[in-house]
């Protein structure tokens, strides 16, 4: 049981692990954004690789890679109009 509650996070770790404040945190738990873990329903306690996957979620593609997909996507569409 000490191998797990070491690799979890408390909220207020969660967030500076994230780089938000305790409070925008909060309100990410309240809307369920992050996946956590409440043994005994009251505390609730984060697993990093959980706030990994949630970064990693919400990469914006670069300028130059929207315009690779603009461009094949044209090149589909001028095939479909011969």
């Amino acid at each position: 049981m000490e191998t797990v509650k070491q690799k979890l996070m408390t909220s207020k770790e969660a967030a500076k692990y994230l780089g938000i404040s305790l409070s925008y945190f909060r309100k990410m738990m309240m809307r369920r954004v992050i996946p956590m873990y409440k043994p005994g329903g009251k505390l609730c306690f984060f697993d990093p690789k959980d706030l990994d996957d949630y970064l990693a979620s919400s990469r914006v593609p670069s300028q130059a890679e929207n315009d690779e997909t603009a461009a094949k996507y044209l090149v589909g569409k001028s095939l479909n109009l011969i």
